[in-house]
């Protein structure tokens, strides 16, 4: 008998209060109060900012500003990226028992439904890197994790229909971003399903085309229902004292003497230092991380604080990190000793 989701399209297209929800289904599935869940979100147009992100170099705050594009930052990792309506994301809420794969395999299931839907409509996709669909060398599909104790989310962007040109004003990748890759703009790596078929799509008819593919390939049983009241109730609150604050969304704009960046296999890292001779006295580590929780990236960096460069690198060895996001910090803390040397020299 296959196991029962309930899938939830509850019409919200504002972006902050979908995080705000996103947040609410992954507490209370943690807690066994909510069942396991598909849900499908489609949003007026916004840019959703990673954990991790620094918004004020990711984003062109102003033009969003001036054109009504809403920026909120998200709960999972990796990249920035700009939504319409066009498009549609989706989010699987479960127990952590129900599927027992690596976060690698997980990663390479849920693109299965994309693969299989792009099919569908005579494109051939593929899954490459850690997260992501390509057709051809463009991505159409990304996705990220994060977990709430016992509680797991997987969440993945499908590009449908897409107004590149606003993608483009409204996001300001760095350009170490393209470093290695054919691709020069974010036109250039990224690709939507009509623009391979030719043609504008029904998202609605993708929607469907790819729920019925996600529930094939997790075998499971979809139940069309609506938000439980404890699950609005904690959204509300979430929305309040979360997801529409600017300390949320934006963070601090406070200038750090040095920052200096990297690429690795998850994207574009940096590491932003106040420096007192060659102490540091406050760090921030931001990029396209895939973390499940930002608070290992806030230990590390308190940890720190009141170390030498040299003590740093130590302090970093002996954090778990994944090996990848270890390695471009060490580069990093490298890059920094070469960078105070400059200026120690310049001030000579």
């Amino acid at each position: 008998m296959l196991a029962e989701w309930r899938l939830l399209k509850d019409d919200i297209h504002e972006a902050r209060r979908h995080f705000a929800v996103e947040e609410a289904l992954a507490r209370l599935v943690d807690e066994g109060l909510s069942p396991p869940t598909l849900r499908l979100r489609q949003v007026h147009p916004a840019v959703f900012v990673g954990v991790h992100q620094n918004t004020w170099s990711e984003v062109n705050v102003d033009y969003c500003r001036s054109n009504d594009i809403q920026i909120v930052r998200r709960m999972n990792g990796g990249g920035a990226v700009y939504h319409e309506m066009g498009s549609f994301c989706f989010s699987a809420f479960f127990q952590r028992n129900f599927l027992a794969q690596s976060e690698e395999e997980l990663y390479r299931l849920f693109a299965i439904p994309v693969i299989r839907t792009c099919a569908d409509y005579g494109v051939i996709a593929h899954y490459e890197g850690r997260n992501d669909v390509l057709v051809g060398n463009r991505k159409i599909y990304g996705s990220a994790y994060f977990s709430w104790y016992h509680a797991f989310v997987q969440s993945g962007t499908f590009l449908v229909n897409i107004n590149f040109e606003v993608m483009e004003q409204a996001l300001t990748p760095p350009a170490l971003k393209f470093a290695g890759k054919s691709a020069r703009s974010i036109h250039e790596r990224v690709t939507s399903l009509s623009h391979e078929v030719g043609s504008e799509l029904d998202t609605n008819e993708v929607i469907e085309q790819f729920t019925n593919h996600i529930a094939e390939v997790l075998g499971i049983r979809l139940i069309p229902d609506d938000l439980i009241p404890a699950e609005q109730e904690l959204a509300t609150n979430l929305l309040a004292v979360k997801y529409s604050t600017d300390k949320w969304n934006f963070g601090s704009q406070l200038e750090f003497q040095i920052t200096v960046a990297d690429r690795s296999d998850a994207g574009v890292i940096s590491l932003s230092v106040d420096i007192e001779g060659k102490i540091i006295q406050k760090a921030l580590i931001t990029g396209d991380i895939l973390l499940s929780q930002r608070q290992e990236l806030d230990n590390l960096e308190l940890m720190m604080a009141g170390c030498s460069l040299q003590e740093a690198q130590a302090t970093v060895q002996t954090i778990s990190l994944p090996t990848s996001l270890r390695e471009s910090l060490l580069r990093l803390l490298e890059k920094l000793k070469q960078e105070v040397f400059t200026i120690s020299s310049k001030r000579l």
